[in-house]
């Protein structure tokens, strides 16, 4: 392109005295078109940058470059539209005479199957929106080459005003068919976009009945997500909802069993209130959900599940391989023993190996969470397989004393491992509690010392904001530096007694109230210096910014 007419697109330069637009683009129109190296002509670049005027006049001189397309099939209108420059979208689209051409351009896709209107609700330029969708409300705006629509676009990205745009301004728009075959609503739902999912919700109700690619409708989602009020409506407006599977052919499952592996005690409940027989529902393999919670170890829920005399058939019944819950028990690393106590009054269990789950854990390696195990299943009187010898093969054994000095070896390297990483936690919170308790007793500012005064030997900046902050963050860093000293107290007096995951939770605990007492004390430090500080504010806000630093430095690090 001529270098003096690209550099007055890209200002927006009508004309000068050495400069005159017309005459360019006449002397180029009878020449073929100038453009870039990605295919711009001149009004592409007037687009981009937003000189609506500009475009004006080189649609008057040159009314067919409206429609010329770049190396990507972009129109001037394309570009526009991307950048949200709304006056150029205007003059773009007011320059055409006939109202059938008018349509083409709006309705023209570039090298990705996108129209204008995708580029705008991609980039989420409302005011392009609502021009394009006004000027052409009859066109369906159907997908691009990645199976998007605009209304797709939309609710994927939460862009709620261009959705209800579309859906009230659009007399046909396309929903169907998008990426992996889902819906709109799928989108807002996967996305967790709540107004969209209200909005398409009050559009389109069957369009959570739609499956994906991978069979899933958007209540199977909604359930994994643990969108409670989501699944109230659906379920509400239609309870056969909750019967459908989601998955293949021959590996499906139902919205019970997905809300069991995600051992979602409150979505069962609610699944459970809409529809009480949902809880019979198996899914490929004949697991109930009390199969699946087992299997994802999700005690909350097996608890909850057992605590609840309705859903007891579901303790002894087999899945395709012959496994009961309790069998899957056997076979993972977990240890219910709420589960196993369930079966006192259950007949022997065998699965389609004639395994008994004791044979099953038996089979395992054996580790002192398995031995507990064990010896809880022997309790009931679950022993071996039907065949006298592989009984006595498998019959239960007391540990050996090497397996117990490989089992308390391995428990004193993970308990030397997270007390080691306590010494270092107890020195900082004793550190903590050390500074907070010493700046508690002498205060910022001072005291005051007016013998006279009613007053006399309070704290001075008492009726600051500021200080106030101070004090009950000082507060909060010395309790939350307290409690992990404490806990690592109980640590060290009951390692022995305690399993491993009970010591790893207290770990945890203890670091969660080290990391609150941390930030508290970077807290106490700035609205310190502040009340001190406050007569020189400059000072007193670079001082607290500095302080700052700390907790965005942090986050900067991991």
């Amino acid at each position: 392109m001529d270098p003096t007419l690209y550099k007055a697109a890209v200002r927006g330069n009508i004309g000068d005295a050495n400069f005159l637009l017309a005459d360019h683009l006449k002397r180029h129109e009878e020449n073929g078109y100038q453009v870039t190296p990605k295919g711009n002509t001149v009004l592409h670049v007037a687009a981009l940058y937003g000189h609506s005027h500009f475009a004006a006049e080189v649609l008057k001189v040159t009314p067919a470059m409206l429609r010329c397309q770049n190396k990507k099939n972009e129109t001037a209108l394309h570009i526009a539209a991307n950048e949200g420059n709304t006056e150029v979208v205007r003059v773009l689209l007011a320059r055409i005479e006939y109202h059938n051409i008018k349509k083409k351009l709006t309705r023209m896709m570039d090298g990705s199957g996108d129209t204008a209107l995708h580029k705008a609700v991609r980039s989420q330029h409302l005011d392009v929106v609502k021009l394009l969708v006004k000027e052409d409300s009859e066109f369906e705006f159907p997908p691009n080459h990645a199976q998007e629509t605009p209304l797709y676009l939309a609710a994927e990205s939460g862009f709620h005003d261009a959705l209800i745009i579309i859906l009230e301004s659009c007399k046909k728009p396309t929903y169907a068919a998008g990426p992996s075959n889902r819906t709109p609503l799928h989108a807002a739902v996967i996305q967790e976009h709540k107004d969209c999912i209200r909005s398409l919700w009050r559009w389109n109700k069957p369009l959570c009945e739609e499956p994906d690619l991978w069979g899933w409708n958007s209540l199977h989602y909604a359930v994994k997500l643990g969108m409670e009020d989501v699944v109230s409506d659906m379920l509400a407006w239609k309870k056969s909802l909750v019967y459908l599977p989601a998955g293949s052919e021959n590996d499906w499952t139902t919205a019970i069993h997905i809300a069991a592996s995600e051992g979602d005690v409150n979505m069962i409940t609610n699944l459970l209130n809409h529809c009480p027989d949902c809880c019979d529902m198996l899914n490929s393999n004949n697991q109930n959900a009390l199969h699946v919670a087992v299997f994802f170890n999700q005690d909350e829920l097996i608890c909850f599940l057992l605590d609840n005399d309705e859903y007891d058939s579901l303790v002894d019944e087999p899945d395709s391989d012959g496994n009961t819950p309790l069998h899957l028990l056997a076979a993972s690393d977990n240890h219910v023993r709420e589960l196993i106590y369930h079966h006192r009054a259950k007949k022997m269990s065998f699965n389609k190996q004639n395994q008994t789950p004791l044979d099953i854990a038996l089979s395992r390696i054996v580790t002192s969470q398995k031995e507990k195990l064990v010896r809880d299943l022997c309790s009931i009187g679950r022993f071996g397989k039907r065949d006298l010898e592989v009984k006595r093969k498998y019959e239960y054994q007391p540990l050996t004393k090497d397996d117990r000095d490989k089992a308390k070896k391995a428990y004193q390297t993970a308990v030397e491992r997270i007390m080691k990483v306590a010494q270092i936690h107890i020195v900082v919170a004793t550190l903590i509690m050390t500074v907070t308790f010493a700046a508690g007793i002498t205060l910022p500012g001072g005291f005051e010392s007016d013998p006279d005064s009613h007053n006399n030997g309070m704290a001075i900046l008492t009726r600051k904001t500021a200080f106030r902050a101070f004090v009950v963050s000082d507060a909060i860093a010395f309790t939350c530096s307290a409690v992990p000293i404490f806990i690592y107290f109980v640590m060290a007096n009951l390692s022995t007694k305690l399993e491993h995951k009970d010591i790893e939770k207290l770990c945890n605990r203890a670091i969660i109230f080290l990391g609150v007492s941390m930030l508290a004390v970077v807290i106490a430090f700035v609205t310190g210096m502040f009340a001190t500080l406050s007569h020189s504010l400059g000072l007193a806000i670079t001082v607290c910014f500095i302080g700052c630093l700390s907790i965005l430095l942090y986050f900067f690090a991991t």
